[in-house]
């Protein structure tokens, strides 16, 4: 499980950024806040996550606030 601050969630919209402790940023999206049993997430907030490659993007799965 990787480790990383969000960046950025827009609520409106279902999706946002986290950057990760090492690597480029990764996108996180609405389906797996839910999937997570998160409703929305917030700048700053410090989450564990998996990733995988999903249309041809790195997204975080497996969402934990920390």
């Amino acid at each position: 499980m990787q480790h990383g601050n969000v960046k950025w969630f827009d609520q409106r919209r279902g999706i946002g950024s986290i950057e990760p402790e090492d690597g480029k940023d990764i996108l996180v999206d609405i389906t797996a806040l839910h999937r997570s049993g998160l409703a929305t997430l917030k700048e700053g907030q410090l989450v564990a996550f998996d990733s995988e490659w999903r249309r041809g993007k790195m997204v975080a799965e497996d969402l934990k606030v920390l």
